[in-house]
């Protein structure tokens, strides 16, 4: 751990990512705004993935273990921020990448918005070396550096223009709700992340964001859980509205249940293309002010599965016609 407080506290959980892992670190390493500590929280990997962070000598890098997995890595995230020294939090996965300036432009991020809590930017999704950016980047990046209340969160997250991804978050340490940010306690495999953003955007009701790409996000990696875990419906659950919705008005309220049932939606829909088991969705959905919504996805979660199958088959048939 760096002597002196850092300014960034850079959280990497690591869970059998060898193939990756040095390409991460050295993305920060290599950052221009080079006050920073690296805290890698390895959840009890089983590949070489700490002999190939043990090969790199800088004594920015703190290495903390871990003694099972936690799903998601969502317990090492949380203790990650708990032991961070430094004032910001930035999230970096494994597998990713960050540019080089990408530190550098979150800090101009923070003397712009000094009071602000929560920080984004865009990225990059790479698929075979294929580089694509992010939707909310490609709209938005336009107006420089701005901010995004919490109903513009939402809707753009509605609209599939999510403003951030994990590895382009960073967050300021003293926000009362960072400790316990990610649910690691909640049996949730898959999506925790984007109830965590969701969780601080709530609180807050705004974040700050930078006409920046920070991060390569990879989606051809190695161990992903996006491949492989169920959804979890229990991150859109009842009590997490009733705890999330607290500070929102009347207006951002509708638009957080709106959100929930497009998640579940999502969740669903996930979990029956992965072939994990899929759930009912009776007694989870919000019918006030998104009840078509709320019907077309009730039928959908009782319609039999393969009459599901049918209809995809047929779907698909009719999007290949030229």
């Amino acid at each position: 751990m760096a002597q002196e407080k850092p300014y960034f506290s850079v959280v990497i959980p690591l869970y059998n990512k060898a193939p990756h892992v040095a390409r991460a670190i050295n993305s920060v390493l290599n950052q221009t705004f080079d006050d920073f500590e690296v805290i890698i929280v390895d959840d009890a990997s089983t590949d070489n993935s700490i002999e190939e962070v043990e090969k790199i000598n800088d004594k920015r890098i703190c290495i903390l273990h871990r003694n099972e997995p936690g799903p998601g890595g969502y317990a090492a995230r949380n203790l990650g921020i708990k032991v961070a020294n430094g004032d910001w939090v930035a999230f970096l996965d494994a597998d990713d990448e960050w540019y080089s300036h990408h530190l550098e432009k979150m800090h101009e991020l923070i003397v712009e918005y000094p009071d602000i809590y929560f920080l984004g930017c865009g990225w990059q999704t790479s698929i075979n070396d294929n580089l694509k950016d992010n939707a909310y980047y490609c709209k938005y990046n336009y107006k420089a550096l701005h901010m995004i209340n919490a109903q513009q969160y939402l809707s753009n997250c509605l609209a599939k223009m999510q403003p951030l991804y994990t590895s382009t978050a960073c967050i300021r340490k003293n926000s009362p709700v960072a400790l316990n940010l990610f649910p690691a306690n909640m049996l949730a495999k898959r999506g925790g992340d984007l109830y965590a953003w969701l969780k601080i955007i709530c609180y807050h009701r705004e974040m700050a964001w930078s006409n920046h790409i920070g991060t390569i996000y990879y989606r051809d990696s190695v161990n992903m859980v996006t491949k492989t875990a169920p959804w979890s419906p229990v991150l859109m659950s009842k009590s997490v509205y009733e705890e999330f919705s607290v500070r929102l008005n009347k207006t951002e309220k509708k638009a957080l249940r709106r959100y929930l049932n497009y998640e579940l939606g999502n969740a669903w829909k996930g979990s029956y293309s992965t072939k994990n088991e899929t759930f009912s969705m009776w007694g989870k959905l919000y019918w006030k002010g998104d009840f078509v919504r709320a019907t077309y996805l009730l039928l959908l979660s009782v319609t039999p599965l393969g009459i599901v199958d049918v209809v995809n088959n047929a779907r698909k048939k009719l999007l290949r016609r030229p």
